[in-house]
């Protein structure tokens, strides 16, 4: 009978100190308090205000006052000139990118003396809709000098996304064990039994993708002429993939005949990605010093 007293407090204290230490574990590498969102009718979703978490590789990220990711509020900044980057994640940065290692921090950080702000309103897994509707729907950001909008070719074929995206908080509870609580809900997002169930996908009739694509760019065409209309100043650079395809360069190549779209593809080289798309600290810098030669010279001329 002591035995197996003892061998259930042995069970059941290895199975604490394995927990504990997961949780220990994952809270080091930077999990457990995570950006969370409110959702929007249409947009989507975007970050929730007033927020600060140290994510991994102890990378900050900072969403300010008006749901913007950057280290400076916005609302008591009348005077200056706001200048907004729209984007997906490749915008945003990542969690394992620092605020102050985004290419939109490194573009604007001299541009403080000269009373402009610029804010980052990129969101992970946007899509091109997701991406436009923010720029004109969000009541937080109006008043924009300057409109910045990073295309890359994924967001062509998202469609519109909305909050059950991925794995996205949408509320500011406190979890026990909040870091394997994180982790939990990341694998249950990227591993929903229903992909193997339901969702097994068997299509074999034409999926329309390009046709999806070709919606899309008309999409961009029509909401850049409406810009230009009300003679809100933009610009537009195209990211590319790190593994160039067709169609990425069918998506630039549609856009390029009526949209004054910037390329980076000579900038960039597979040194400057971490993964697909998304950009290293390199590829940021890199970018960064491009997008602002054209910002000085669009704050020059006005």
């Amino acid at each position: 009978m002591k035995k197996r007293i003892y061998l259930i407090i042995t069970l059941i204290l290895s199975l604490f100190v394995v927990i504990a230490s997961a949780e220990m574990y994952l809270r080091y590498i930077g999990l457990g308090d995570p950006i969370v969102y409110d959702r929007n009718y249409v947009y989507g979703y975007a970050p929730k205000q007033n927020q600060k978490k140290v994510r991994l590789h102890n990378s900050i990220v900072t969403i300010n006052d008006v749901g913007l990711r950057s280290v400076i509020n916005w609302q008591d900044k009348h005077d200056y000139k706001k200048i907004i980057f729209y984007g997906d994640s490749v915008t945003y940065g990542g969690s394992y990118i620092d605020d102050r290692e985004t290419f939109v921090y490194l573009s604007c950080e001299k541009f403080e003396e000269l009373k402009v702000l610029c804010g980052n309103a990129g969101v992970n897994s946007y899509g091109i809709h997701n991406i436009f509707y923010r720029s004109k729907y969000d009541e937080r950001i109006k008043n924009v000098y300057l409109k910045v909008f990073i295309i890359v070719p994924d967001d062509f074929y998202r469609g519109l996304q909305n909050s059950n995206t991925a794995h996205f908080y949408l509320n500011e509870k406190k979890f026990f064990l909040p870091a394997i609580f994180e982790a939990l809900s990341f694998f249950a997002t990227k591993y929903d039994l229903n992909n193997y169930i339901s969702k097994l996908d068997d299509t074999k009739i034409n999926d329309n993708k390009i046709d999806l694509i070709n919606e899309t760019i008309k999409f961009i065409k029509l909401e850049l002429k409406e810009l230009e209309a009300k003679n809100q100043k933009y610009l537009a650079f195209y990211i590319p993939p790190r593994d160039k395809s067709d169609i990425s360069q069918y998506i630039f190549n549609s856009l390029d005949k009526d949209v004054d779209i910037i390329n980076t593809n000579y900038l960039l080289n597979k040194n400057s990605y971490v993964d697909g798309i998304h950009l290293n600290k390199s590829g940021h810098k890199i970018v960064s010093n491009f997008i602002y030669k054209n910002l000085m010279q669009i704050l020059k001329s006005n």
